[in-house]
């Protein structure tokens, strides 16, 4: 399975693919997981640019907060999540997209847009195991 990971903080990233790495050697059910890291990305317009490039199986999407559009942390030029999620499926729609995030208030909409899960970051290796698998049965 190619996987790329998408998040605004380069620790999470870093972190994520440190986590999902030691679980391919040691998962809660003893399988065998090959995962191959294909990229990372910091916004919606890398994530388009780097699906295109490296053909990824799963994205694992982190969203920006309403908080941090409204403090004009993120620039008007890269893509909401929303949008990259729609258009990764519009262009893309084998990519299996696993969003992960802090904040489960979008969760209808980001459904809606496409996801094919929404998962709240500190949940359980089986929950993001559950997620991101799918497309390596």
């Amino acid at each position: 399975m190619r996987l790329l990971i998408a998040d605004d903080q380069p620790r999470v990233r870093q972190s994520l693919e440190a986590w999902l790495t030691a679980l391919c050697w040691n998962t809660p059910d003893g399988a065998t997981l090959a995962i191959q890291f294909v990229g990372e990305a910091n916004d919606g317009q890398q994530v388009i640019e780097h699906v295109q490039a490296l053909h990824p199986d799963v994205v694992m999407l982190d969203l920006p907060t309403q908080d941090s559009v409204h403090r004009g942390l993120r620039s008007k030029a890269t893509l909401d999540g929303l949008d990259t999620i729609r258009t990764i499926k519009r262009r893309w729609p084998d990519v299996r997209i696993v969003v992960l995030t802090m904040y489960a208030t979008d969760r209808a909409a980001i459904l809606l847009a496409g996801a094919d899960a929404f998962l709240l970051k500190g949940c359980s290796t089986r929950d993001l195991l559950d997620a991101v698998l799918p497309v390596a049965h």
